[in-house]
């Protein structure tokens, strides 16, 4: 089996962030990422859970592409991060089929 390395950015972040992030990820290099929807979790403020009423999605953006990508993407990160909420992980990976990333 051929595996490629890749890495793995996951950001989480605010409904109305999406459409920005989004737009970062694609001119940072990224081919493609999927977005999850939160229901519920736990962080520095204690546990959270969407109700559905009156609020906005919490969303998890996964994106797979290559070193230069995501180096763009957290430097971007960093300075949405000092306005809006949210926190982002890397990690490395491995892919198969690495044309797709």
């Amino acid at each position: 089996m051929n595996l490629v390395p890749k890495k793995r950015l996951d950001i989480f972040v605010e409904q109305h962030g999406l459409a920005a992030v989004e737009d970062m990820l694609g001119k940072s290099g990224f081919k493609g990422w999927s977005v999850f929807q939160g229901i519920e979790g736990a962080g520095a403020h204690g546990m959270w859970r969407q109700t559905g009423v009156g609020e906005q999605a919490a969303l998890l953006i996964v994106a797979i592409g290559n070193e230069d990508s995501a180096q763009a993407a957290l430097v971007w990160l960093e300075q949405y991060f000092k306005t809006y909420s949210g926190v982002a992980t890397l990690a490395d990976v491995s892919v198969m089929r690495p044309e797709r990333f």
